[in-house]
């Protein structure tokens, strides 16, 4: 640890309340399983959770605890609310958020309702990523209020400096322009298409074809394709038809508004449902479809869900 991560471990003993920040390889992963460690051989119950299920997931996988989203760690339940409030308080010494950018106010409010005196709270995440889905900008506003104490890590350490996905994300942040020189062995590539029929052409090339091969990765599962828009040709939108075209061969599919949905196609869900239990940028894949009764079921992490024809807009 340099002197700063140091700092922040003891700090999150003494403070109540603290937030740990800092942009890509700073080391807050790092720092924080430090914390838990230090938390740990004092005999303390440490809590661990966030928005997400897909950043609960990545959060166990770099602890090996278990992680909850704070949904279920408030135990909410559809038409009931949260289990977990002032007069049924979370248990344990410390709680730990990760990615605490991607909080609403909503979520924080029925969160801290539920935290008892007694329990330290460590809220980590980088206000330069992703923000809430939902309203109000909780980390950003946190940190800037002065009220809370607050630990940022700025250097990035050698293994990131490595990555030029990294060093790019750095630079964008000091409004400076990415450097797209790279070699093969990068993480970062930048390809010029200016007519949008060949964009897409490349994206599919690349989905189906270069990517899996180079970094033999699953291409429904491993890759992700971001697109800053919906409509036109290369928009989120056409780029969906095309890749499921290319990656799933299944031939008999349910048509719901436009969209064709198949057995094995990977699916994102758009905005929160509570009563399945899953929420916006929940990631799944339809294990089976009722083509009789028009009913498709998708595996989440951590759930199953049941669509009807209905639901299906928010897939």
């Amino acid at each position: 640890y340099d002197i700063i991560q140091k700092k922040a471990i003891e700090e999150a003993i003494f403070s109540k309340f603290m937030v740990l920040t800092g942009g890509p390889g700073t080391g807050k992963t790092t720092t924080t399983l430090g914390i838990i460690k230090v938390f740990q051989q004092m005999g303390a119950e440490v809590i661990l959770a966030a928005p997400t299920g897909r950043a609960a997931k990545r959060l166990s996988e770099t602890t090996r605890m278990e992680a909850k989203t704070i949904h279920r760690l408030l135990e909410f339940k559809p038409g009931e609310g949260y289990k977990k409030n002032p007069e049924n308080p979370l248990k344990g010494d410390i709680l730990i958020i990760d990615e605490s950018s991607m909080i609403d106010l909503l979520l924080m409010h029925n969160l801290l309702k539920a935290i008892p005196v007694s329990m330290n709270v460590l809220l980590v995440g980088d206000v330069d990523q992703l923000p809430s889905v939902g309203a109000g900008n909780v980390l950003k506003d946190i940190i800037n209020s002065k009220r809370i104490k607050v630990i940022e890590l700025e250097r990035i350490f050698r293994q990131a400096q490595d990555s030029a996905i990294i060093t790019n994300a750095h630079r964008i942040n000091k409004g400076l322009f990415p450097d797209l020189k790279t070699g093969r062995d990068s993480d970062f590539f930048f390809i010029q298409e200016e007519e949008p029929e060949k964009v897409v052409q490349v994206i599919n090339d690349l989905c189906t074809k270069r990517l899996p091969r180079y970094y033999k990765v699953d291409p429904i599962i491993d890759i992700q394709v971001l697109a800053p828009m919906q409509r036109g040709e290369t928009g989120a939108q056409n780029l969906n038809r095309v890749l499921q075209k290319s990656l799933n061969k299944n031939t008999q599919g349910l048509e719901q508004g436009g969209n064709s949905y198949y057995i094995g196609d990977k699916v994102m869900q758009i905005k929160n449902n509570y009563d399945k239990g899953v929420f916006n940028g929940d990631i799944g894949i339809i294990s089976n479809i009722n083509f009789e009764d028009r009913i498709i079921n998708v595996r989440f992490d951590h759930t199953e869900a049941v669509y009807e024809s209905a639901d299906l807009d928010e897939l």
